[in-house]
């Protein structure tokens, strides 16, 4: 940006966290309604208990513990976290050691609900069974309303285990996951991998990888006969296939020549990229001073991956290199690649990536110097809604606690049918960026989803998938990448492979330009600029990024974006005020968006309560009136203006709200987000256009939540729009001008975050 441009330039404003106040708010709920009375429920589950002792002494030995894992299924209307059994767990000795989404069928319908796996021995079980067949009068009535909330209490079916295998599936890599036993964790999974040598599985190729207070994921290569003898293997959580195409094709590659010219290198950015992929050829003119080899998995480099990895990191670097006019030296790049290898894997019929991933753990918590990582790898085929993989917990993990931000190319696989054609892990995860691609329509040049580009939903946590989607070309309008083999050509492909690292470097480029933002605000910031007309959808998520870091740190006079970055508690509340200028005078609408952004430890043990934190938000547009109720009548009156008839309204009985009328903007829904209203996930965007008569001095109220027992601070970041295209003065400078403790950011040009050669 020039000195010029520089003055010219209204950039975002900051310090919207300086206006937050604290708030107080109560809350209310109806009675709630059993299916079934207490009686009816006992009976019920006696007999349940009854027939779950005799398949427990069916089990033979070697497939389980001596404390077995039971499903306990509850009624569709308690899939709230709040509906958890508690006291049952807290009187009995059921113990609970995670959950998962239950779909089932009932009355020609689909429904869906929650199933907890909880472990207790045959001694437990009797007791369950003793205490249900004492006196009703001895018992506690949240106790006796548990047991009223049990649809079901039984084993897991061995269809419930299997998941995700085509029907022509014969042999293969796979996943297993089994329940965490704690102190007996060793002896369980001893039992397990013996349960596969002795089907003939080679030990050589079962990698066992525990984490604390998660599942133990082991990955195995073997044939569909181990899958169904060992499915009824009572500790077994779940098993699906793993593929793994090591190195996305490079789509209907051609090679072009190369006009461009690379940079002189008179300068090296100091804003650092993390990629992971195949490697990448530090020679390359075009990445020799720009990017850096570093700690690799145990392995020779080969063509494919050095071929794609140094197209990644060309991608990151210099974006398409379509854009540039033939015969022009390419400006020095405004970030830095540091290049990890991880792959390929030290066995080339290893299809798990568990080698990658150790390393991944291994080098982000060592590297503070790198805030954004790009992976374009991954498991091909689809994510499943009630098991997570172990990269992607990984991932989720790795963010959370180093603050890091993954961005995932989602998969190329758009052209299957549905659901082949969903989402790859990693990019299911809940703390990062899964990325799509778009292209362009040929006929009328409007852009749109690449047919490659894999779909939505996403899981638990984060339904919008993908989140973004970035430029990755099709076979009428490819890409334009470094050819890892020379200078002289490029190769002419495309893939989510490489929109993911055009969203990467964006990331990195917005942190690096702006000291006071974090990974989470980055993340905030690209989700609340991306375009989509249907605001949100499956085939897009929140929609495109076309734009540049300045225009996304850029404002205008009639519209104004606003920063709040901040930490709460689990139950907190926060008042965010939205700084409207109080005497306005236009008679166009007001146009609002917010976009809400939160990092959360994620519990792998609990598929449908996965995130264990999250912010819920509501928007309250005038700060005077209130509503008033009585029974099911109820009104809304200004306090300032209607004092008489609120007067005679509380005399009257009515009772005055706690805070001001609210109501409720546009927001993406799904059939199970109408049931679970998104509450959950780690992203949260609204908008709202309202007649500026019906403002004053508006304001948002974040409440925090936690859920499996979590107490962790909840750190989130929070982007707001002020848009209003017919005001006639400048909003931007009015705005400052009345809330003077914002201020705009102050955003670094290239030369600054530039370091000269020597």
């Amino acid at each position: 940006m020039s000195d010029r441009s520089k003055q010219d330039y209204m950039p975002i404003i900051g310090n919207g966290e300086k206006m937050i106040e604290p708030i107080q708010k109560s809350y209310g709920g109806g009675e709630t309604v059993y299916p079934r009375s207490y009686n009816e429920a006992k009976n019920r589950v006696k007999k349940q208990v009854e027939e779950v002792k005799l398949r427990i002494e069916k089990i033979p030995e070697e497939k389980r513990m001596k404390e077995v894992v039971i499903t306990l299924r509850l009624n569709e209307k308690f899939l709230a976290k709040s509906y958890t059994p508690e006291t049952l767990f807290r009187q009995t000795q059921l113990q609970n050691i995670g959950s998962r989404r239950w779909v089932f069928q009932k009355d020609d319908e689909l429904k869906y609900s929650k199933m907890h796996f909880v472990k207790i021995d045959q001694e437990g079980l009797s007791s369950f069974d003793k205490i249900l067949s004492s006196d009703e009068a001895l018992l506690s009535d949240s106790f006796k309303n548990d047991i009223r909330k049990i649809e079901e209490f039984s084993l897991l079916d061995v269809s419930e285990v299997i998941q995700g295998f085509d029907d022509d599936w014969r042999e293969g890599a796979v996943e297993f996951v089994l329940h965490p036993y704690n102190e007996e964790n060793d002896v369980m999974v001893g039992k397990f991998k013996e349960n596969l040598l002795n089907q003939g599985v080679q030990e050589n190729t079962i990698k066992i990888r525990e984490y604390d207070d998660g599942p133990t994921f082991v990955s195995a290569v073997v044939d569909i006969k181990v899958i169904k003898n060992i499915a009824d293997f009572n500790p077994l959580r779940t098993v699906h296939p793993l593929r793994l195409n090591f190195f996305p094709s490079l789509r209907g590659s051609t090679n072009d020549t190369n006009l461009l010219l690379p940079p002189i290198g008179k300068a090296i950015s100091q804003i650092k990229l993390g990629i992971f992929d195949g490697g990448i050829n530090s020679s390359h003119p075009f990445l020799t001073k720009y990017s850096k080899e570093n700690k690799s998995v145990n392995t020779v480099a080969i063509k494919e991956g050095i071929e794609h990895g140094t197209a990644v990191a060309g991608v990151a670097l210099y974006g398409d290199l379509n854009q540039y006019e033939a015969n022009n030296r390419i400006e020095d790049p405004v970030v830095f690649v540091e290049s990890f290898r991880v792959l390929p894997l030290s066995d080339p019929t290893d299809l798990d990536l568990y080698e990658a991933i150790d390393l991944i753990e291994e080098v982000v918590p060592t590297r503070h110097d790198i805030d954004v990582y790009n992976l374009s790898f991954g498991p091909v085929g689809p994510i499943f809604d009630d098991e997570i993989s172990r990269f992607t917990y990984s991932l989720d993990t790795l963010a959370w606690n180093y603050r890091k931000l993954f961005v995932v190319a989602v998969g190329n696989d758009g052209e299957r049918p549905s659901p082949y054609n969903r989402i790859q892990s990693p990019a299911d995860l809940v703390n990062g960026l899964g990325v799509g691609a778009y292209t362009y329509d040929y006929e009328s040049t409007n852009w749109k989803r690449a047919s490659y580009s894999c779909v939505g939903g996403g899981r638990e946590g984060c339904k919008v998938k993908p989140d973004l989607c970035a430029f990755g070309g099709d076979s009428r309008f490819p890409i334009h990448l470094l050819n890892f083999a020379d200078d002289k050509t490029k190769l002419l492909s495309a893939g989510t492979s490489f929109s993911a690292p055009i969203i990467a470097s964006k990331a990195a480029e917005i942190i690096g330009r702006c000291n006071r933002f974090t990974p989470l605000v980055a993340r905030a910031l690209l989700i609340h600029s991306a375009k989509n007309p249907n605001l949100v959808d499956e085939q897009i998520g929140y929609g495109i990024i076309d734009q540049s870091v300045d225009d996304i740190l850029r404002c205008d006079r009639n519209r104004v974006h606003i920063i709040y970055s901040n930490s709460m508690n689990p139950t907190g509340l926060a008042k965010l005020p939205i700084p409207l200028p109080l005497n306005i005078s236009i008679s166009s609408d007001v146009h609002f968006s917010w976009t809400i952004v939160t990092l959360s430890k994620v519990n792998p043990l609990h598929i449908e309560d996965y995130t264990e934190s999250a912010i819920e938000d509501t928007f309250y547009p005038h700060s005077k009136k209130y509503k008033f109720t009585k029974g099911n009548k109820s009104k809304i009156l200004n306090i300032d203006l209607d004092k008489i008839k609120i007067q005679e309204l509380l005399n009257g009985g009515y009772k005055k709200s706690s805070l001001p009328a609210t109501n409720s903007p546009e927001r993406y829904q799904t059939e199970l987000a109408r049931r679970n209203d998104l509450k959950w996930d780690t992203v949260v965007k609204k908008w709202k256009r309202m007649k500026v008569n019906s403002l004053e001095r508006p304001f948002l109220v974040l409440h925090g939540m936690g859920r499996n027992g979590s107490s962790n601070r909840i750190d989130y970041a929070v982007v707001v729009t002020i848009n209003i295209p017919k005001y006639a003065g400048n909003l931007y400078e009015d705005i400052l001008n009345e809330f003077r403790i914002l201020e705009p950011i102050e955003i670094k040009n290239r030369n600054e975050v530039m370091v000269p050669v020597k």
